[in-house]
């Protein structure tokens, strides 16, 4: 009997290095939360959500072991200043957490579906199944404290429809009659309405406390770009008379002392840019009016470059670690 014991392949390896890369910066972040955290049932989501993390590096030191490829150097304690008091409020502790358990439910579950391996498809069902589940919890407690925002309401359908007017229906653009928004719509706008508001006030408070004044710029400049998005698509809900999401309301303190090395905090800015990305792109795809689609182009543009900037930054001053990639078949052919 032939025993097929696969190498990882490109996508398992680009998955365990961004899912190791992603829990030691979730641990230094989640370690911050628990010096200042004051109400006991977000502290143990808390210490679950760190509780995890640690396990999946556990998990993914391991896979690098066996395959004798280098751990990456991710984040270390030394990205965590421990004595720095708290920046945001436990309602964002709260909101934060909400979204990482949504986000991470979206990655693993990709993960999930372009691993091969058995032991990795292993580590990401279980993975999406933790992610869910902290969803789950997250979404529980904020309903019972009263701080849960949903998407907005609308009427259920009377009976089933079908398209009868093309430009009608997929028109929008330089259109003064536009269709009601689909429901699916509505979604998208109010998930990246709501996405960019976590984003705004992470990168406002962070703005505050950053080291270096390039960083604090870039914060600065992520912060107006998130405004301009959330304001443009509050106005597409509006247009439909449609009530935007209303946001729990975020304390950020007057600490002007960083809780994480600036190293950090333009990596979990970048990640959140290169997530909204993604989402946008989504909201393309399920939104067929024009006018919607032209709306997310252009704010798309806008993300790819700043997205383009913070990576310049972190190149530049050395913060960026290389991802795994493919050989340079012709360099080695030079030597």
């Amino acid at each position: 009997m032939v025993h097929h014991n696969p190498d990882l392949s490109a996508s398992e390896i680009a998955h365990i290095w961004e899912s190791y890369m992603a829990d030691t910066m979730n641990i230094c972040i989640m370690n911050h939360f628990l010096t200042n955290v004051e109400d006991e049932e977000i502290k143990v989501i808390i210490q679950h959500t760190k509780a995890l993390s640690e396990g999946n590096l556990n998990s993914l030191a391991a896979i690098f072991e066996k395959e004798g490829i280098p751990l990456p150097q991710g984040f270390t304690e030394h990205d965590l200043n421990a004595n720095a008091p708290r920046l945001f409020s436990d309602v964002m502790y709260l909101r934060y957490l909400k979204y990482m358990g949504k986000t991470g439910a979206d990655m693993n579950s990709m993960a999930f579906g372009t691993s091969f391996r058995e032991d990795i498809r292993a580590f990401y069902m279980s993975a999406f199944k933790e992610s869910a589940n902290l969803y789950d919890k997250v979404i529980r407690l904020m309903e019972s404290k009263g701080l849960l925002t949903r998407t907005p309401f609308i009427a259920y359908p009377e009976k089933a429809e079908f398209i009868q007017d093309d430009e009608g229906f997929l028109g929008g653009y330089l259109t003064l009659q536009k269709r009601p928004l689909l429901a699916m719509e509505v979604t998208h706008l109010a998930n990246n309405i709501d996405a960019n508001s976590i984003g705004k006030k992470l990168m406002d408070g962070f703005a505050q406390v950053c080291e270096s004044k390039e960083v604090r710029d870039h914060l600065q400049n992520g912060s107006e770009l998130a405004y301009e998005i959330i304001k443009t698509l509050e106005e597409k809900l509006k247009e439909n008379e449609t009530d935007p999401p209303v946001s729990s309301d975020v304390v950020i303190t007057d600490s002007t002392v960083a809780p994480f090395s600036d190293k950090l905090i333009v990596w979990l800015t970048s990640s959140l840019t290169a997530l909204s990305i993604t989402k946008v792109g989504q909201a393309i795809s399920a939104s067929p009016r024009s006018d919607l689609i032209a709306e997310y182009t252009q704010l798309t543009a806008q993300i790819l470059k700043y997205s383009s900037a913070g990576a310049k930054i972190s190149i530049k001053n050395n913060w960026l670690e290389k991802p795994p990639q493919t050989l340079d078949r012709k360099k080695l052919m030079e030597e």
